[in-house]
């Protein structure tokens, strides 16, 4: 199996809303449970006509969580060789990733501890925080990725069902 992919580029301001887009995905839940609080809350301090302290808790709360991705500081989760123009190739042992400054960094699927495909991306994943990008997009064909998926799965790194 030997897949070459198309160059590919992403500036840190398109990575960073990616990010965001995903963060926000993970926390509908609580943002949707501590607005419905907040949203009672109100009622019930116009109702009561009286200042709920837990107003400004669960406001202060949501604001917290919808700020946490503007202070992102993407330095320590990828390098700055991933705002590149680049291209890669897998084969059976490795994936190699060619930058256009002539750099090379050859991966063995050993270092990832997890890959995650979400919309129109990979997410190569050498630490909690550190990752390589990798967008769909950037594929020959379908069936190279379809090929790249099932090598995936084979390797444990990805669940596709």
């Amino acid at each position: 199996m030997l897949i070459k992919t198309k160059q590919f580029q992403i500036s840190p301001k398109e990575l960073r809303g990616i990010i965001a887009v995903d963060y926000y995905k993970r926390m509908k839940f609580f943002l949707i449970l501590f607005s419905v609080l907040a949203v009672i809350d109100i009622i019930l301090s116009i109702i009561q006509q009286k200042f709920s302290w837990w107003l400004l808790y669960f406001l202060g709360f949501l604001a917290y969580m919808l700020s946490v991705p503007y202070w992102l500081r993407l330095e320590g989760r990828t390098s700055a060789l991933n705002f590149q123009n680049r291209y890669c190739e897998m084969d059976e042992n490795f994936i190699a990733i060619f930058f256009e400054d002539g750099s090379i960094t050859k991966l063995r699927y050993e270092h990832f501890i997890k890959v995650v495909k979400k919309g129109e991306f990979y997410f190569l994943y050498i630490t909690k925080a550190q990752f390589h990008y990798l967008p769909i997009a950037a594929f020959e064909s379908e069936k190279d990725m379809h090929r790249f998926d099932l090598f995936l799965e084979g390797k444990q790194l990805i669940k596709l069902w």
